[in-house]
């Protein structure tokens, strides 16, 4: 392991380590241009400029130690976010205290730390609404108003294989419509989340998912024959199904992709089952993106509720 003691030494190391990282290029430029605008702020009148993370600043004087990095001055970067002229969004401010923190995480994981100065500095509050979501009893309701439609007098399937599917494996929208025949597995049952481009190749993944829905998928496979996606039909016509056939028995108001999706992520982090990784993993997220939802889920966790979802 390389010795890494000074700032520009471990930003060096640091973007070695993005560039290995299965994420995004966009993903990758926000996490290295947040952590490069601490390094400036910390390292100022030269040090580091070119932003290359080697430290050679026009006045050649070394880049500080990394033991000289504490909590005050991490607290002292995201002040002068907030404060300084044309500021970013509360939002973008957070992300950058984000990006701060997973850096020095890594440090502290790598051993190049021995204590963490950016963990005890906490995120400011934030007014973002939080999404809409199911509780049990309506998840339930919902099932079985869908499960209705599939063997009522007028049959349409696509309403419970796709709520069945959304609420076991939380995919996105998007990621649902996407999917052909070839991307439902069987023995043991699980579904393919594929993607066309390069730089999307991390979202790739594979979700288990139980036999009732895989039942609820054959189902609507034999009846709809369908040759090349599973769900031949918009996302804004799926939810009209969803909100004409499903919602009104069930009763709710309106039901969409996104409280599918959130219930599923719900019910995960409840059980906490799964660690940080694999949660990510599953929802097709980068690490900035998991925290950000993780943050909202802990709030519904700790009591704070949607207009839709009332427990």
């Amino acid at each position: 392991m390389a010795t890494v003691t000074r700032l520009d030494e471990a930003l060096a190391e640091y973007a070695k380590h993005l560039e290995r990282r299965p994420i995004s290029d966009n993903t990758r430029k926000a996490f290295w241009g947040d952590v490069n605008l601490f390094a400036h702020f910390i390292m100022p009148a030269g040090d580091g400029e070119n932003g290359n993370g080697n430290g050679n600043g026009n006045n050649n004087r070394p880049a500080p130690l990394l033991t000289t990095i504490t909590t005050e001055r991490v607290r002292a970067f995201v002040a002068h976010e907030e404060h300084r002229k044309n500021a970013n969004s509360p939002k973008s401010i957070e992300r950058r205290l984000t990006s701060v923190k997973v850096f020095f995480r890594w440090l502290h994981e790598r051993g190049y730390i021995a204590l963490d100065p950016a963990d005890s500095v906490p995120y400011k509050p934030l007014v973002d609404p939080l999404p809409e979501y199911l509780t049990e009893p309506q998840a339930a309701a919902v099932l079985q108003a869908a499960r209705d439609v599939a063997s009522g007098d007028k049959i349409d399937t696509r309403p419970y294989a796709i709520i069945s599917l959304v609420l076991e494996t939380g995919m996105k929208k998007g990621e649902c419509l996407k999917l052909t025949v070839d991307d439902i597995e069987r023995n043991p049952g699980g579904v393919w989340i594929r993607y066309d481009k390069k730089h999307l190749k991390f979202k790739e993944r594979r979700l288990p998912i139980s036999p009732e829905c895989q039942a609820a998928l054959d189902a609507h496979i034999e009846r709809y024959r369908p040759k090349g996606k599973l769900f031949d039909c918009t996302g804004r016509n799926l939810e009209y199904i969803f909100n004409r056939k499903v919602a009104p028995p069930a009763g709710l108001p309106a039901l969409t992709f996104e409280m599918l999706r959130w219930t599923c992520a719900l019910r995960d982090h409840r059980a906490g089952d799964m660690n940080e990784e694999q949660l990510q993993f599953k929802y097709g997220l980068s690490p900035l993106g998991w925290r950000e939802m993780e943050a909202k889920l802990a709030r519904i966790a700790t009591g704070e509720t949607t207009e839709t979802a009332t427990a």
